[in-house]
């Protein structure tokens, strides 16, 4: 039997991280939605995600911050980043976190396109149960 692929949603906005929650249990995920950013590392810890998409701006601790827990702590699954930031903001967020050595393959604007989101999550690099 092979392993459920797991999601969690990052976003300051609730709904938002429960949307993307259905969409990936229609994909054949697991979902997990948070709104609290301070405590990702330690659910991405109990919960070990394959893929966890993130907002970019969010109280607390935003995107980048949340890029360099998640890189110190070895996450090995994949990122999406979904945000409705300016889409340079989006790209210079992406390579922050490769550079921090995250496999994060997508990056969306919202509000979000749902089609391309399962696209994303169905796509051959975001099923390998861990990044390469």
């Amino acid at each position: 039997m092979t392993k459920q692929n797991r999601i969690l949603a990052v976003d300051d906005d609730v709904s938002s991280a429960e949307l993307i929650v259905r969409v990936a249990e229609r994909c054949g995920y697991e979902g997990f939605a948070t709104s609290d950013s301070r405590g990702v590392t330690n659910l991405a810890n109990a919960l070990q995600p394959d893929v966890i998409a993130i907002d970019v701006n969010m109280p607390n601790i935003d995107a980048r911050g949340l890029l360099e827990l998640l890189a110190e702590a070895g996450y090995e699954g994949h990122i999406i980043i979904a945000s409705g930031s300016d889409p340079e903001i989006l790209k210079e967020t992406q390579s922050f976190g490769t550079e921090k050595g995250l496999s994060i393959p997508h990056v969306m604007q919202k509000p979000l396109d749902f089609a391309q989101l399962r696209q994303n999550l169905m796509s051959e690099n975001m099923n390998n149960t861990k990044a390469a």
